[in-house]
């Protein structure tokens, strides 16, 4: 019998990745690598567009990640996908579902972690997706969903959790209910912003199983200008902030080698249709 240390096992985070974001994932991932306390195996779901070039790079960059080739995936899933026509759609139309279902339904570990490829770590960190069974999102600066509040106000089962953003996810596959996703993705009236229907889908399924937030005050979105991020842990550079992430990016290796953060999560607040009201309200006035 062996009774020498115990090896802890790799953390397999999950990422979406496409040929035009090579780059960027070279250097968000690699910071993601560098910085995690605990040791980390990355799987990569290619969106179909990754080259042989691409591949050798992220190999050399990321520690030899597992690629998920996109044809691969479809086959794996088309036994889930033929009785849900409407969750294969949205596969087959917006590339997020691929997010929303092939990193969701494909991985074997007992929970999704997720890691979008523009998410920049900036120091040593631990706890970033929570304590097991939990379930954890980043804390989002608006409600980003695409259903409208008379929507929420007229239909039960579409309760969300609020300012749910995706960049990172922590999910038990056990809660993630593909009738439920069907069931949503079925109707088109609730897809009012495309961009943001695989981020509504997730808040749809956080507020079933209860959800939290990575410590928002540690991890979240980067303001409008450039300011530097001492005491931060992570931003996450989504599209209207993205013009700004090189001016973030030798951050990322000046607190190599700092004592680990311990990150902490909060409890996420509903989204009822008033305060989804408020928040359409706040984008149409442009402020």
């Amino acid at each position: 019998m062996w009774y020498g240390p115990r090896v802890q096992a790799p953390l397999v985070v999950t990422s979406l990745l496409g040929h035009s974001h090579v780059d960027m994932a070279l250097l968000c991932l690699g910071s993601l690598l560098a910085h995690a306390a605990e040791p980390v195996r990355l799987r990569l779901h290619d969106d179909g567009t990754l080259t042989g070039e691409d591949r050798a790079r992220l190999a050399e960059g990321l520690a030899e990640p597992e690629i998920v080739a996109r044809g691969d995936a479809e086959e794996r899933l088309a036994e889930h996908l033929a009785a849900r026509p409407a969750t294969r759609e949205l596969r087959r139309t917006n590339p997020l579902g691929l997010k929303l279902v092939d990193a969701a339904v494909l991985g074997a570990e007992e929970r999704l972690l997720f890691c979008d490829t523009d998410v920049l770590f900036f120091r040593p960190f631990s706890g970033l997706w929570g304590a097991e069974g939990e379930t954890v999102f980043l804390h989002d600066t608006q409600h980003a969903y695409s259903v409208r509040s008379w929507q929420v106000l007229r239909e039960p089962r579409l309760r969300l959790a609020g300012f749910v953003n995706t960049g990172i996810v922590g999910f038990p596959r056990a809660a993630y209910d593909a009738d439920l996703l069907e069931w949503f993705l079925a109707h088109p009236a609730y897809h009012r912003t495309p961009v943001w229907v695989e981020q509504t889908a997730w808040a749809l399924l956080g507020a079933r199983h209860g959800c939290r937030f990575v410590d928002p005050s540690r991890v979240r979105l980067p303001g409008e200008r450039f300011t530097p991020p001492e005491g931060l842990v992570a931003l996450h550079f989504v599209t209207p902030r993205r013009a700004l992430l090189p001016l973030y990016a030798g951050w990322a290796r000046a607190a190599a080698g700092a004592e680990p953060v311990a990150l902490t999560t909060v409890p996420a607040p509903g989204c009822p249709w008033w305060s989804l009201a408020a928040a359409e309200l706040k984008r149409r006035l442009g402020s």
